[in-house]
């Protein structure tokens, strides 16, 4: 079994995900109980007319997922991404703990900055857990799913088992990108799973920094994630509305003395989406937080028509082309001037 260990150990060098768990895709003591034939002349014949049964089988080609294997892959997927991948608040905790300089920057009314450098630490933070969701996935999937377990088992017995020492590596390198390509339906399938959390982890990492903001200032709010859809929605708001400052309550005493807020990362046509919301609701106006850069005047005038104020990050609110427009604030006028004039009223109440 020794031998059998050494001779493994230029598979994980090489880094590629396909062999991270050869203990785990192949049964351990069969697997190396076959590359220990190649060095151990005492090996049994029985085991070497076993081998050469599958040696000379093709790998089967595949297009897509054996559709009995479909809803235990997605559902294997859905498991992995929930177990090793953090949620965005957990992240941002970390963060702040192991940077405790963004902590006295908000404090100092550094917000613009110190949101630009959080989301990019966090979002690194979410790739580190990628990896290894990815990783542990893969593992997973031959160790479960019997079509990859089959391909690996006849590309390892047709390509490693007979190899010389000299002669491994370089083959080892070569079975990785055609096993990689026999099993590409399985990694097409996470890979767009990957895709899609993306898209929707990005707004969620900006929304988990803005609510530690408001921790961190101590300033009372509601959110959907906090009190539930459900509250919302009793309101008459939809789910383009994120979050109530100070609350829920105050939003159903006097709507025009809170502050009604939803986040996006990106504006494009998406503002609309609001706008369609204010005029459902008929509530007076609602705070569009974003860290898009790349806002026009003809676009923030727009958004003025249909009382969205939007705030940005205060190079953007402060840019010649938008330093006009009333609507457009920086993070720094939304924290410390907006929000405490709308707390101190409920404040004297």
């Amino acid at each position: 079994m020794g031998e059998a260990v050494f001779w493994l150990k230029p598979l994980y060098q090489l880094g590629f995900v396909c062999f991270f768990d050869f203990y785990f895709w192949i049964r351990v003591e069969a697997f190396c109980s076959k590359l220990l034939m190649l060095y151990n002349p005492k090996v049994t014949k029985n085991l070497k007319d076993i081998l050469n049964m599958t040696k000379n089988q093709p790998p089967p080609i595949i297009t897509e997922i054996p559709v009995d294997e479909q809803e235990k892959f997605e559902k294997l997927i859905k498991s992995c991404r929930s177990k090793y991948i953090r949620t965005s608040q957990e992240i941002v905790d970390k963060v702040f703990k192991e940077k405790p300089v963004y902590l006295q920057n908000i404090k100092n009314k550094e917000v613009s900055q110190s949101i630009l450098g959080l989301r990019g630490l966090v979002w690194n933070e979410y790739l580190k857990d990628e990896v290894s969701f990815n990783i542990i996935l893969m593992q997973k999937m031959h160790a479960t799913l019997k079509t990859p377990q089959h391909i690996l088992e006849l590309l390892v017995n047709k390509k490693i088992t007979e190899l010389k020492e000299k002669d491994l590596l370089k083959e080892v390198r070569s079975l990785c990108g055609e096993y990689a390509g026999r099993v590409f339906p399985y990694i097409y399938k996470i890979a767009l799973s990957n895709t899609n959390s993306r898209r929707s982890r990005a707004g969620k990492t900006f929304e988990s920094i803005v609510y530690k903001v408001y921790d961190i200032l101590e300033y009372d709010f509601d959110s959907q994630n906090k009190v539930g859809r459900k509250t919302f929605t009793k309101l008459g708001l939809g789910k383009k509305v994120d979050s109530i400052l100070p609350s829920v309550d105050c939003y159903e005493q006097r709507r025009n003395k809170t502050i009604i807020g939803t986040m996006k990362t990106s504006l494009r046509e998406r503002w609309q989406e609001v706008a369609e919301e204010i005029e459902r609701t008929k509530i007076p106006e609602i705070h569009l937080l974003t860290v898009d850069e790349d806002i026009s005047k003809s676009k923030a005038q727009e958004m003025a028509n249909h009382n969205i104020i939007v705030v940005a990050y205060d190079w953007v609110a402060n840019s010649e082309s938008l330093t006009s427009m009333k609507n457009i604030i920086s993070f720094e006028d939304y924290l410390f001037e907006e929000i405490p004039s709308i707390l101190k009223f409920w404040g004297e109440k």
